[in-house]
């Protein structure tokens, strides 16, 4: 199988996550990322198909990942798949807290682990060398470039790509990344020796929906800062109580939407592949990390999924780094209970309707009653957004009214 197939199965057939896996096994540079897309340069490529066998866009195995990662069947009835613990957990120190999406949680994990040399370098995402709206995947290698890449970052971006450089460097690493990118971490490690040597813990993000990048232009065009003035951007930047979207002007304003005021973007700007997504919680990491969104003041919520996972977050709380507390597969459902129901319990809908479809292996939920009237209206309001007259609509949206509407929904889901 060369890059081809990888064009006409995967690419051609909206199935692409954009995880970048197939860029970081390439052995010759044929793959990049242009445009928001992975383009193959056919001269380049020697028909190897490392790159066609590693991408999980088209399929990703989940009982066998689920076997050979935790020596069970895959659990399809659990909003969360496989796992050992739930914990609420936040940094201990202030600044780390503060300085981090939710609790912190991730970002602290990263510091220990290079600070006690479980590894020598950690992938993580940071903000472009004098493009501050732009983003890159590196390794970071001490305390201040985990500070520097703490944040989550809500836009497409091939962060796999980095495997190339992990092949290349003689490190002990830490992955960070999203469930599709796990995904495609874990059939790379699979295939390759190296990659499996290297990799020593992998934590993966809830992710309900990521966005393109017409979402952060959204964004930025409705906060009336342009373009060539903005100084630092932040997707979750902590204001009081809140996070949110935050932009700084090189001429001193600023502009800030609350994390819950924005959340309807995720329906006008998901790529179509997120839709067809059936892993919300990163379901094949050793850790798992999301928003405790009940918990005042920022919390994770971290779900213990390998033994070595188990480890490495016991490891934090003794050192008394990371604070923790017991927590729950029915809190996490409380307190996210929509996207959870979209994810997990009506992808159905979606198998059903769209052309095509990724084989996860193994038999999908069938929805039924209010929930699946509600997955049959999301998915209807989807396919709108995604028609031109639907993203005309989009612009035209007010940007106060949509985003009272969107955190006033999420308040009562919360409570």
């Amino acid at each position: 199988m060369a890059a081809i197939e990888l064009e006409r199965k995967v690419i051609g057939r909206e199935l692409c996550t954009g995880c970048g896996t197939c860029i970081g096994v390439c052995p010759t540079g044929a793959l990049s990322w242009e445009k928001g897309a992975v383009r193959v340069d056919h001269e380049r490529c020697i028909q190897c198909g490392k790159c066609y066998r590693a991408c999980p866009g088209e399929s990703f195995p989940m009982d066998l990942y689920a076997k050979e990662l935790f020596s069970e069947p895959y659990a399809a009835g659990d909003i969360l798949g496989n796992y050992r613990r739930i914990l609420n957990v936040w940094a201990a120190d202030g600044n780390v807290k503060d300085g981090s999406a939710s609790g912190g949680a991730v970002t602290q994990l990263c510091i220990d682990l290079l600070e006690t040399g479980a590894v020598d370098g950690v992938v993580a995402v940071r903000a472009k060398a004098g493009n501050p709206c732009g983003f890159e995947s590196f390794i970071a290698g001490n305390r201040q470039e985990i500070l520097e890449a703490a944040q989550s970052k809500y836009v497409i971006l091939p962060v796999n790509e980095i495997l190339v450089k992990i092949r290349e460097a003689d490190k002990k690493i830490a992955f960070v990344g999203l469930p599709c990118q796990v995904q495609g971490l874990r059939k790379a490690m699979t295939q390759d020796s190296v990659l499996r040597d290297r990799i020593q813990v992998v934590i993966s993000l809830f992710c309900g929906f990521n966005m393109e990048e017409a979402a952060t232009r959204y964004l930025i065009k409705k906060s009336g800062i342009a373009g060539e003035n903005i100084k630092r951007l932040s997707y979750r930047q902590k204001r009081a109580d809140e996070t949110g979207f935050f932009l700084a002007g090189k001429d001193g304003k600023s502009f800030f939407l609350p994390k819950h005021g924005y959340t309807f973007l995720n329906l006008i700007y998901a790529p179509k592949r997120c839709w067809k997504c059936f892993d919300y919680s990163g379901e094949f990491a050793d850790l798992s990390v999301g928003d405790a969104w009940e918990e005042p003041g920022g919390c994770s919520r971290v779900i213990v999924r390998t033994k070595i996972g188990g480890q490495v977050l016991e490891s934090s709380l003794q050192r008394g780094t990371l604070i923790g507390k017991e927590s729950s597969a029915e809190q996490i459902q409380k307190t996210q209970k929509m996207v959870t129901v979209y994810k997990k319990k009506t992808i159905d809908i979606r198998a059903a309707r769209m052309s095509t479809f990724p084989d996860y292996g193994v038999k999908l939920p069938q929805s039924r009653g209010k929930e699946r009237r509600f997955g049959c209206m999301l998915y209807l309001i989807l396919c709108f957004f995604h028609t031109a007259f639907g993203r005309m609509a989009a612009r035209l949206l007010p940007l106060k009214s949509m985003a009272r509407i969107s955190a006033r929904l999420k308040r009562k889901e919360i409570h």
